[in-house]
């Protein structure tokens, strides 16, 4: 690569849908710093990634979606075969014309069909691990590719999530952990008086409020939230519950189905609100009392750190990446996955101790946000894209530095 030259990236999403993975691609782009990295996106025109990219003025090219999935059953291996290769042949046309220096796949799928596509090219290919590999005879064979493919890097979205990738492999350097970051700014704290978003589900500020904000699927154990609910709806009977998302990929619309339903059979039909995905989750956030993270596993948890910096606390579920982020009865409350008897009772308890809930969120927004800052995150990303090319001129590093260094978010900076 010539001195004078970019740093050219070429990213890749397996789909066009936009989630979790997406929303940090998007932040990724927002904050590269263009006069050092050039950035073009490969992803599948169906969903809208695609325009979301284009409205970061960065180049966007089509790609075949990836479908690939795990699975042992020899029909549904050979029916991802052919779109697999699709994309790898799409993608190494890509590389071929772009000339990237690192190509930046995220997700596992997209990071097998990049290691395949850029086979011979001496590319770098990071594998941005947004997943939890379950265990399964694929992940150990993925697992082995990524480690026998020395040009693969990876990076984990928590402690939990790298390890998992890396299993018993000696990937050393090779993978590093990088938290998410959200940009606090967006987050700003709640106020006292009227809140729109009561307003709009028809509650007042006399209700406790629990939300939970987020794609609409099984993981999220929302079923289980529900259910929890109703177990202490004679005892809370003020409670309110706010589910803020949608069904981003079809299959899903079937649980969507059974939460509607569980909710008429619990008698919570009027105490249940669903608002759909909102633009902007911060109304949300904001109004809440308490948000609730029920998820069964959880890779990192964004919205954790969102709802601290709204002054809300969180209750969540001790899996993934969840505790590197919430230390049990200090910035937030931990249970166990599924078990909903203890999430009913700490529902219970936490509508009934303000002081509880008012410490937490103290601890939350002024002692954990700044760990999971947007600047925190680029900042170790650029880190890391400089060191596989180190080539950048130092005085470029410091520039950035100094114009990015995350600022610690108190009470008085919104």
């Amino acid at each position: 690569m010539s001195p004078l030259r970019k740093t050219r990236i070429l990213y890749v999403n397996h789909t066009g849908l936009v989630s979790g993975a997406e929303k940090v691609l998007l932040n990724i782009l927002r904050g590269i710093d263009r006069t050092r990295y050039e950035a073009f996106v490969l992803c599948p025109a169906r969903g809208d990634l695609a325009a979301a990219v284009q409205a970061e003025s960065i180049e966007w090219f089509p790609l075949p979606a990836i479908n690939a999935r795990f699975s042992s059953r020899p029909d549904h291996i050979f029916q991802s075969i052919s779109p697999l290769f699709q994309s790898v042949a799409a993608m190494r046309e890509q590389i071929r014309a772009l000339d990237p220096d690192i190509v930046h796949a995220n997700s596992v799928r997209a990071g097998i069909a990049a290691s395949l596509a850029a086979a011979g090219t001496g590319k770098t290919v990071i594998w941005h691990v947004h997943d939890t590999l379950p265990r399964h005879p694929v992940s150990s064979a993925i697992r082995a590719f990524a480690f026998v493919n020395r040009t693969t890097r990876a990076i984990g979205v928590s402690q939990s999530t790298t390890q998992r990738f890396c299993g018993k492999l000696p990937f050393a350097e090779r993978a590093r952990t990088i938290y998410n970051g959200t940009d606090l700014r967006r987050f700003p704290l709640k106020l006292p008086g009227p809140s729109a978003f009561r307003s709009n589900i028809g509650i007042t500020n006399r209700e406790f409020l629990v939300c939970a904000v987020g794609q609409i699927c099984a993981r999220k154990g929302l079923l289980e939230l529900v259910d929890a609910l109703g177990r202490i709806r004679n005892e809370a009977p003020h409670m309110h519950l706010a589910i803020v998302g949608k069904v981003v990929f079809p299959h899903e619309g079937v649980y969507l189905e059974a939460l509607r339903a569980a909710v008429v059979k619990s008698g919570l039909g009027d105490r249940v609100h669903f608002t759909g995905a909102l633009s902007d989750p911060s109304p949300a956030l904001q109004a809440a009392d308490l948000l609730v993270l029920n998820s069964h596993d959880e890779p990192f948890g964004l919205v954790l750190i969102e709802a601290m910096s709204s002054g809300t606390p969180v209750v969540a579920t001790r899996v993934g990446g969840v505790p590197e982020i919430v230390t049990d009865e200090e910035n937030g409350w931990l249970i166990d996955k599924g078990d909903t008897a203890a999430l009913a009772l700490r529902l219970l308890k936490l509508s009934r101790d303000k002081e509880a809930i008012e410490r937490a969120a103290q601890k939350g927004r002024t002692e954990t946000c700044p760990k999971f800052s947007i600047e925190r995150f680029h900042n170790e990303l650029m880190s890391f894209y400089a060191d596989l090319h180190p080539n950048l001129a130092p005085d470029m590093d410091r520039q950035w530095n100094a114009r990015n260094r995350p600022a610690l978010v108190g009470r008085d900076n919104h």
